[in-house]
């Protein structure tokens, strides 16, 4: 049944409003908050300091697939195109959950983690394949409890249905 005139009558959303009420929901969203066929990216830039060469750089980013160009760029543009090439890039569920398990995973590990700047202590054994390694553990540690959080819910959902 449709509202489409002020002599409608929605009863089901009459009753449905008068349960969120008295029962304290949260009132139904108009519209979604964001568009989910906008994939989120987060990538890994391995960056080469042409000063001081035993130095180990790693740039980490996250942004949407729109503007993944536009911040790719801006990285570039700060700290040079022809000093760092792309390392990792995935798209995930969010960017900002995994750049802050990335950090606190290296800053554990004594890295110096500034910003998006992770930067290996010297004579570290660490390479960009075991970056990339690590990182890679961590998002499938990260799609693990995403996963376990969905299935708990969906038991609960199923048991007392």
């Amino acid at each position: 049944m449709t509202a489409n005139a002020e002599t409608d009558y929605d009863l089901e959303e009459e009753v449905d409003s008068h349960l969120r009420r008295i029962f304290y929901i949260k009132p139904k969203c108009d519209s979604p908050k964001c568009n989910p066929y906008i994939v989120e990216y987060f990538g890994v830039l391995s960056l080469k300091d042409l000063r001081a060469p035993e130095r180990k750089l790693w740039v980490i980013y996250f942004c949407k697939q729109p503007e993944l160009d536009k911040t790719v760029g801006e990285i570039h543009q700060k700290y040079g195109k022809k000093n760092m090439f792309d390392l990792y890039r995935t798209p995930v569920f969010s960017g900002a959950a995994l750049r802050a398990s990335v950090k606190k995973h290296f800053s554990e590990l004594k890295w110096f983690t500034n910003g998006n700047l992770l930067e290996a202590p010297p004579k570290s054994h660490f390479n960009d394949e075991r970056v990339v390694k690590t990182i890679t553990d961590l998002h499938h540690l990260e799609q693990q409890r995403l996963y376990n959080y969905i299935m708990v819910k969906h038991m609960w959902f199923h048991r007392y249905k």
